[in-house]
């Protein structure tokens, strides 16, 4: 008969009251809902063996007695239930079935007999693709159900070949017509007899159907027509599991073979790579099994031959031959996964209903250690694969074809616009959950097999790679800028080809600019001589001191990332490795401190405070911008504001002790730059006691700032804004033009104060000497006075004082007049410029230099005197 669900019935119909029912209606009745009991079981649970129906052989005297075959569940892809069952009891009703219990544990089968299909002539047991003439078949029967025609089970030969098999022999029985009005027995009995049956190795591949040879539709070629659609599976494959981890490059072996004092060359280090490439084939062994799975799975084999003349042109190349390494341990990675997989991959979307719509394979009768080809699976429906573990191998082979297409053949060399690049990774297998490498070509086809969860919830440009220009997201073009907690590794990439010098800067500059936790290290194949740098050393005494380089394209956490060149004549990058520890920064804490955290761009400069005391402070700041920071001759760090590139105003700076990070940032913010001048002055005339006074304001920016004015020299400030086009006015009532104030402007921006001051812009009838006025006299009538100025000695003050006082004396006339002026130093506030005694305000950390005049004002003979002071931190 066919199978029941190679025609299915999609709909019956509802009987009516009194209606007369013909057999085909009753009929489309029970074959719908039997129809859709048979799809439930295939299309939302699966088919194959669930459970159970393990066999075991009985002996009895070292003589075969019995098979013990337990019970079991199966569904076969025509939606048959199998489990095994006894007659529990024959029904006294003529022409109704017999009850049977599947209330047993286990069945033991003491006889056989050869088994003829002759009733159904089920195509899977027949040859030729199901035309020519049965396989061997004994059918096993307990002592109870065997008759005359079955022989002992000890007399069954050649075990090791035997394979066991649930069949369902389904067939029509024709009952004999209606004999006067008894028609009890009219229909068509549907028969369903449970056959446990055994074959030969020949058999078993007669019904997989590898022995039948059909033409290929595409090709035309002669391939295989496999009749079970389903069993064929990647995991049967002969040792699919076994393949081996890729072989480890290991360094310090030049060293154990050829000893401390040999002279090594890069071509050596290569040397290492190319012969474990070679031992491997290339990874031959790894695409003979990806290119086995995919025949079983239907997707297409990978070239391996154009795989391999890229790799080998790598190794042409002075620099750049690790990534051949590298793509074979991808590569290998990727197999990992897959493999891992396979064991969880009985899953099947649509099953072929003719696969075994009315066996189930059992396995061998004598049972084998590994996994058994000749036994079903359960293949569980997809809707039950939670995992979706068929489609993450499906996925993993197409990203194993696309790691192999996409590798792509690039010269390293340093061209002067090369990029290093730092992309947080993964420590730790799978692949999947690494940065891509920057050694394939990315595309959105790349993209999607390389994560499938990404690719599942359509986040696939979400996976970081060197170049992420796919996605326009700030996390995935700026990873580093956020946070990295659950990457525990760094890609590191770019740097192979370029001067070992530059390289190691741009790395530092990177790791102290994104605050990242490892060491960086340079290894040189020359021997060098009387060598300081403690991040520099020979590569010979490196390694017998620390074995166990790895290259891993990049470093983990808290490791050391080391980049190789030959010489001083062949300074090229050509190789890195890394250690799992910070092997070379000094183990000692280091303190940065400054006593500000945000400082005017005209400021003076501010002492650090470092630890240890003879540290290297350093800024960390863009290759070509100024930092501030200063070594004075004493060897003192102080921070410079003046010194900062214009780029870095209004940003953090922050700062390194020894090529370690600290805490100690700063702001620099930009100060003002205005000019004011006096535009114009309206003297007093007539009766009037105004003097009227026009300033001008210019530069860039100028309305944007707050300007506080002193007019009348008493500190006493104005806030004053000028218009638009810069104009301020001001009126002097009853001003003495013998004591012409100097106006002061404060102009703020930012806290940071621009200190501008207007001298000699009274241009009245007296004199002005250094800011001081006197009456006109005749200075060279009589004789001149001798006069003298004292403004005291070199003093020191603490900064927590915040102001000083100098005291100046002046002799030789009975009346002096005083002028301060600063010479040196840091921009501080002045008061009292014109009294003996001059107080400082705001004070800065730094040197300065004041300048007293004593003026004798009938005369016009002065005298000056210079002091000097020191603003410690205190």
């Amino acid at each position: 008969m066919n199978n029941q669900l190679s025609n299915i019935s999609t709909q019956y119909r509802k009987f009516s009251k009194g209606q007369y029912v013909k057999h085909p209606q009753f009929n489309e009745f029970l074959d719908f809902f039997e129809d859709q009991d048979r799809l439930s079981r295939v299309m939302l649970q699966g088919v194959g063996i669930a459970c159970g129906f393990k066999p075991e052989l009985i002996y009895t005297d070292k003589f075969l007695s019995s098979i013990r075959l337990s019970q079991g569940v199966a569904v076969t892809t025509d939606g048959d239930l199998l489990t095994l069952n006894n007659t529990s009891k024959i029904n006294e009703d003529l022409y109704v079935s017999e009850l049977k219990t599947i209330d047993i544990q286990n069945k033991e089968y003491t006889h056989f007999k050869v088994y003829e299909d002759f009733k159904v002539r089920y195509k899977p047991f027949r040859k030729n693709n199901g035309i020519g003439s049965q396989i061997e078949l004994w059918e096993l029967a307990t002592a109870k159900e065997a008759n005359s025609d079955f022989k002992p089970i000890a007399n069954l030969s050649g075990l090791e070949d035997k394979y066991l098999l649930l069949y369902l022999e389904s067939y029509e029985k024709e009952i004999k017509p209606c004999r006067g009005v008894d028609c009890d027995n009219h229909g068509v009995q549907q028969i369903r007899n449970l056959r446990v049956l055994v074959t030969t190795a020949e058999g078993i591949i007669n019904i997989l159907g590898e022995n039948v040879l059909v033409k290929d539709p595409d090709s035309g070629a002669l391939i295989p027509a496999p009749m079970d659609r389903i069993q064929p599976h990647p995991l049967f494959i002969e040792d699919i599991l076994k393949y081996g981890k890729q072989e480890r490059v290991i360094v310090e072996k030049l060293i154990a073979e050829q000893g401390v004092d040999a002279s090594f060359l890069s071509s050596d280090i290569k040397g290492l790579y190319t012969d474990v490439l070679e031992s491997s084939q290339y990874g031959k062994v790894i695409f003979d099994k990806i290119n086995a799975i995919a025949q079983l799975i239907g997707l297409p084999a990978v070239n391996y031959q154009g795989f391999k003349d890229t790799l080998k042109s790598f190794l042409i190349q002075n620099a750049g031959f690790q990534y051949a390494y590298d793509v074979i341990k991808d590569l290998s990675d990727t197999y990992s996964e897959i493999i891992k997989l396979l064991p969880k991959a009985f899953t099947v979307n649509l099953p072929d209903l003719n696969s075994f719509s009315k066996h189930i394979m059992l396995g061998k009768l004598v049972p084998v250690k590994q996994l058994d080809f000749s036994r079903h699976q359960f293949y569980n429906s997809s809707v039950l694969d939670d995992e979706k573990n068929s489609g993450r191998v499906q996925l993993l082979i197409r990203r194993f074809t696309q790691q192999v297409q996409n590798f792509r053949n690039f010269t390293v060399a340093d061209n002067g616009s090369a990029q290093i690049e730092i992309t947080p990774s993964q420590k730790l297998n799978p692949l999947s959950n690494k940065a891509v490498p920057f050694y394939y070509t990315i595309s959105d086809e790349f993209l999607k097999t390389w994560n499938f969860d990404k690719t599942g919830n359509r986040s696939y440009r979400d996976n970081l790679a060197f170049n992420n220009w796919l996605s326009p997201d700030v996390h995935i073009q700026e990873p580093l800028l956020f946070n990295i907690d659950k990457n525990s590794f760094y890609n590191i990439e770019g740097h192979q080809g370029m001067h070992y010098e530059k390289a190691f800067r741009m790395l530092n500059e990177i790791r102290d600019e994104k605050q990242l936790g490892f060491d960086v290290m340079m290894l040189s194949l020359e021997e060098l001589v009387d060598n300081k740098d403690m991040f520099k050393a020979y590569f010979n005494e490196y390694v017998e001191k620390h074995p166990g380089l790895e290259h891993r394209r990049g470093v983990e956490k808290g490791g050391t990332f080391i980049i190789m060149y030959e010489s001083s004549e062949n300074p090229v990058v050509f190789a890195d490795f890394s250690l799992p520890y910070i092997c070379c920064t000094p183990k000692i804490d280091v303190k940065l401190t400054l006593p500000a955290t945000v400082i005017c761009a005209k400021a003076g400069s501010i002492p650090f405070t470092v630890y240890p005391m003879n540290g290297d402070v350093k800024a960390v700041v863009t290759s070509g911008l100024d930092g501030g920071v200063e070594q004075l001759a004493g060897g003192q760090y102080v921070f410079n504001p003046s010194r900062v590139s214009p780029q870095l105003y209004g940003k953090t700076i922050a700062f390194t002790v020894n090529g370690k990070p600290t805490s100690c940032t700063i702001k620099v913010n930009k100060e003002s730059d205005v000019h004011i001048e006096v535009a114009s002055v309206v003297y007093p005339s007539g009766d009037s006691n105004e003097t009227k006074v026009k300033f001008k304001v210019s530069g860039t920016g100028f309305t944007t700032y707050d300007y506080n004015w002193d007019f009348l020299q008493n500190d006493n400030f104005v806030n004053l804004k000028p218009d638009g086009e810069g104009n301020v006015n001001y009126t002097y009532y009853d001003l003495n033009p013998a004591e012409i104030p100097v106006i002061t402007v404060n102009v703020n921006s930012n806290g940071c104060t621009q200190i501008v001051r207007i001298r000699n812009w009274y241009n009245g009838p007296v004199t002005t000497i250094n800011d001081i006025s006197f009456p006109k006299g005749n200075c060279c009538e009589g004789v001149m006075p001798t006069i003298r100025a004292d403004a005291g000695d070199v003093q020191r003050f603490p900064l927590s004082k915040n102001s000083f006082t100098l005291t100046g004396n002046g002799s030789g006339a009975e009346i002096l007049y005083y002028a301060w002026i600063q010479t040196q130093g840091p921009e501080v506030t002045l008061t009292d410029v014109n009294k003996p005694s001059l107080i400082v305000k705001n004070l800065i950390i730094g040197s300065y230099e004041f300048k007293l005049t004593v003026i004798d004002p009938y005369s016009g003979a002065f005298a000056t005197d210079l002091v000097q002071v020191s603003i410690f931190e205190g």
